[in-house]
Order: structure tokens, then sequence, then C-alpha cells
């Protein structure tokens, strides 16, 4: 039965994932933004109240990821009402964290439990990427698949899309850190190189198959290693990001495996064989900025965990 209130949670996410550039993903516990969903007579969806972003996101418009993503599903669906939304941001903004993208997969989650015929995951991803066209210019999934469906994710194709789950080795561990600084996504994107050399191209194919194997057979070391074969994204993007060098370096020698840039920065997220190693390296990162000058937030969460969900 169609609800007539309905809220959802959804959780941050990692999307690139070294050489998987709009490819891959997985989902993090802990941390994530809340919608809810109100019937109303009114038509169209409406945006009534904002918790937690400082007053820096857009209450409607083209730009307004809640509203776009309600309007596109009570559209698609022919209801015959509305939708009042209020978000509660669980995540900041420009992190690298998905917040765009977690915005975007609990208002398709809360407003899919109004419809008298709801729709299923995938069409739910499909909804939920207009809104992170509406936040950057760009209907990327990498974020929003993991978001809606959890652990880790594979984009197999753009158009019509396809989504891959693929495994999640349950003894990894993901240690993240979002240092206090912002780089919009439209930023992030708007710097990488419009073409690569051919020895780059096949560099990250490489990398992005070795990370893929690495998933299947719980090769922790092999996972590593991929994750920092990116020779076409990463360059670009880790000179816009303060310390980065040096807090890589600081991950490595406190028991990571690999670390890399989180979605389009500036978080970085190392993977660890245990939690005491995530966590090393966790107060290890933030040591490192804050000796720069620059304050972080660390979060430690096992590798892929949960998508979006009712609460």
């Amino acid at each position: 039965m169609p609800k007539k209130t309905a809220r959802a949670f959804a959780p941050a996410t990692v999307a690139n994932v070294g050489p998987g550039f709009d490819v891959f993903g997985f989902a993090l516990a802990g941390a994530g933004d809340t919608v809810e969903a109100r019937r109303a007579e009114r038509p169209g969806a409406r945006l009534v109240r904002v918790e937690g972003d400082g007053g820096h996101l857009p209450r409607s418009g083209p730009h307004c990821v809640v509203t776009v993503v309600a309007q596109a599903m009570l559209r698609a669906a022919r209801a015959r009402f509305g939708a009042e939304l209020y978000l509660t941001k669980g995540l900041p903004l420009g992190s690298g964290l998905g917040s765009s993208a977690a915005s975007a997969a609990a208002t398709a989650m809360a407003v899919n439990a109004l419809l008298t015929r709801p729709y299923g995951k995938m069409d739910l991803v499909g909804f939920a990427r207009l809104g992170e066209k509406a936040a950057c210019g760009t209907p990327h999934a990498d974020n929003v698949a993991p978001a809606i469906s959890g652990g880790f994710t594979l984009l197999t194709f753009q158009e019509p899309l396809e989504i891959m789950p693929l495994p999640s080795p349950p003894r990894w561990w993901v240690a993240i850190a979002h240092p206090h600084l912002e780089l919009p996504t439209r930023q992030a994107r708007a710097a990488l190189r419009r073409s690569v050399p051919r020895c780059s191209l096949t560099a990250n194919v490489g990398a992005a198959s070795g990370l893929v194997a690495a998933l299947y057979t719980g090769n922790l070391k092999l996972f590593g290693r991929a994750l920092m074969g990116d020779t076409v994204v990463e360059p670009v993007r880790a000179k816009l990001i303060r310390g980065y060098a040096a807090v890589k370096a600081a991950a490595l020698a406190n028991g990571a495996a690999g670390l890399s840039i989180s979605g389009a920065g500036p978080s970085v997220f190392a993977v660890a064989g245990t939690r005491a190693a995530a966590e090393r390296t966790g107060r290890a990162m933030r040591q490192t900025w804050r000796s720069q000058g620059v304050d972080a937030d660390i979060l430690i969460s096992r590798f892929g965990a949960p998508g979006t969900q009712l609460i």
C-alpha cells in the first residue's frame, strides 16, 4: 500500500575508486542524508525545509536536487498528487562523499513509497542521476548506484543504464578523511583533460581490471596497487587538494594498502585489512593535514555498506 508520508536514509558513497572514473562506486556506513516526503494535494514537488546545509542549497529551480528528482518521478508515474519534501543534510557539500547523490537517492526512495505502483531499484538510479545532473551538470551514476543498491557497484553501460554488483570483501575496512576544504564537483570535472594519451588509457584499463579481479579474489594487496594505478584523473585532481601527497604517504606508512581521491575530492579514502589498521591510517591522515593548518574529519567504515533504506 502506498504511504502518505515516508522517510528514507541514503548513505555516503565513494565514487571513481581510482582508475574507475564514473564507473565504480561503493557505499559507506555511518553518514548520509535523510529525506521525508509527504503527499500533497498541490501538484508538483516542493522543498519545504532543509537542515544542515548552512543555507547554501537552492530551495527550488533547476539546480534543486530533491525537487528535480521528485518532479521527474511524479510526472513519469502520472501521479495525481504532489510531494512536500523535508531534507536533512548529514554530508558536507562539495566533499567528495556523494552529498548530492545521497539527497537524490533518499528522495527517490521516499517518493517511491508514496506511489501506487513503485519503481524498481534500477529505475530509482535513473531518476536519482537526474539530481546529479542538476547538481553538477552531468548525470553520472557512480554515486547514486551504490547509494541506492549498497555494496560495490560497476556501471557496465551508461546508455541504457546497466549496473552490476561486485563483491565487497567482508574483512576490508575503509578510512575516509574529509579535510575542511571545499572542492566543487563542477570545478573538479572541468580540470580534467579532454583527451588522454594511449599509454594512459591502456594503464587505466589494466588497473581497473585488476581492481575487479582483486574484489573477486579478496586480494587486498592487488586492490591497493590497482587503486593507485590511475594515470588519468588522480594526477590532475591531486593538484587541487592541498597536502594530498603528504597525506597519501602518511596513510601508506600506517597500514593502508592503497589510497585515492573519493569522488571529485577533497576527501580521500584508504583501504586496510583490519579496523585497527583503518583507524591508525585515519589518525595519520588527520595529523598530517593538521600539521599543514587544515582540520579533517575521519570516518571509519566497512568496505561496502547497505544502500538507501526507508526508516
